[in-house]
């Protein structure tokens, strides 16, 4: 059984170099179109996301604080909460909120969060959305002992930009 021959094709050092060229453009190119993101978040780095994400790090330190002041504080005085639903029986504002963090920390003797930015928006009249996915490890406090509970979740806050105010937000709905 006979095999073709292997044939060497020969291309010009010129043809070559405009491929060679072409092609690291195109890596140029794409590299170029992707914007820098801020470190441990999946967000532009730009002076409004870095505002945000230097807001939910008061946020992440109240709630390990367990502080319902703190959080309290951040919020805007108009806060409500409608949990993604029709059903108006478990929805709250700003006093249940208070009154359902001061029960849930009664319970928790340590807690740790973390929270992984993956976006931020611009939605409705001028606020931010931003959804972002937490980790918790809770230590809670029950009849039968103390226990450790996990949970992994994705939320979206709706924030509305404060001027003249060290924070520079309040959270409108989504904790």
């Amino acid at each position: 059984m006979s095999h073709a021959p292997f044939v060497r094709l020969r291309t010009a050092p010129i043809v070559r170099a405009v491929v060679a060229s072409a092609a690291l453009a195109l890596v140029g190119v794409a590299a170029g179109c992707k914007p820098a993101l801020i470190p441990g978040a999946s967000v532009e780095d730009s002076a409004e996301n870095r505002k945000v994400l230097t807001f939910l790090t008061r946020y992440q330190a109240a709630m390990q604080e367990r502080s319902v002041d703190k959080l309290a504080a951040l919020c805007a005085a108009d806060y409500f909460e409608d949990n993604g639903n029709d059903d108006p029986k478990d929805d709250y504002n700003l006093d249940g909120l208070k009154a359902r963090l001061t029960e849930h920390f009664a319970r928790t003797k340590e807690l740790v969060l973390e929270v992984y930015v993956q976006q931020v928006e611009r939605v409705d009249d001028g606020h931010v959305g931003v959804a972002y996915r937490y980790n918790t490890r809770a230590l809670v406090g029950f009849p039968s002992g103390d226990k450790w509970l996990t949970a992994t979740e994705v939320n979206k806050i709706i924030l509305r930009p404060v001027e003249k105010d060290e924070a520079g937000y309040r959270i409108l709905s989504g904790l």
